[in-house]
């Protein structure tokens, strides 16, 4: 291995983990003024209602790998012709997951949100609004995905970094922004959430455009090339049934016999 290939993997794996310090710093600096914000019942609404839209990520979960896979593979064989491919067809995929999301959580989870959910009466209206957002915000997410793992592809940890680390400083200026507005501060959360997603993938989607030719979008109908995506990810769903399964759906059943309290501090 040669010594810049050293110094370009110690400097990725450092950027990295500044990330992951100060992520986890702010997040639980944030943890505790939105609490303090949202006050204990919205709180755990928020938490419970977005976990109903989680429970279908176990596909996106699924995909997300498999692409990251294919594309590092393509990179490692400098064919930049079928990296442009696969990533193409990686966004058509996702789109399609997203479309499957909205429809799923649009029906069976609305439903199981205003039916079996313990939320107060009063609190409904807010929680419905929350839901739509979350909806939305996880549909950016899951399109957000091809162009998250081209970046990583590509070894930019240092704008992988320094994007993830601005994504939860907004975040936290949100919740102190909350602080100075008297509407719904549930429904403002939620609606502010789903804007800073919104706001990012149009960086990355920038990004990737200005950057790297091989990330601009070109029709593929190649029925092979979405067989092996799909069929290499679809090893993987099983494994993300089961992490959802152990996490959102845990929260899910808290809520229903305990309440939102309850949710709130699972949730912290």
């Amino acid at each position: 291995m040669k010594q810049s290939d050293n110094k370009r993997i110690a400097k990725n794996t450092l950027f990295l983990y500044v990330r992951m310090f100060i992520i986890l710093g702010v997040s639980l600096y944030t943890s505790r003024i939105t609490l303090k914000v949202l006050g204990v019942e919205d709180f755990g609404i928020y938490n419970i209602v977005g976990g109903v839209v989680v429970l279908f990520s176990f596909i996106n979960n699924a995909m997300s790998s498999g692409t990251q896979r294919f594309l590092n593979f393509e990179i490692g064989r400098n064919d930049f012709e079928r990296f442009r491919k696969i990533f193409s067809a990686s966004i058509n995929i996702h789109i399609g997951i997203a479309l499957l999301v909205i429809i799923l959580a649009e029906t069976v989870g609305l439903w199981f949100l205003n039916k079996y959910l313990n939320i107060p009466y009063q609190r409904m209206h807010a929680a419905n609004w929350v839901y739509q957002f979350s909806i939305l915000t996880f549909a950016i997410a899951i399109i957000q995905v091809p162009f998250n793992a081209a970046i990583i592809s590509f070894e930019k940890m240092s704008f992988y970094a320094y994007l993830s680390i601005t994504e939860v400083i907004l975040k936290l200026c949100i919740v102190i922004l909350l602080t100075y507005l008297n509407y719904d501060k549930l429904i403002l959360f939620g609606a502010l959430i789903c804007l800073i997603l919104f706001i990012i993938f149009l960086v990355y989607v920038y990004y990737c455009a200005t950057n790297y030719k091989s990330t601009h979008y070109i029709k593929v109908h190649d029925r092979g090339l979405y067989k092996e995506l799909l069929g290499f990810s679809g090893w993987s769903v099983l494994g993300g049934i089961a992490n959802v399964g152990k996490t959102q759906v845990i929260n899910v059943l808290i809520n229903i016999f305990l309440g939102v309290a309850v949710t709130a501090a699972v949730s912290i």
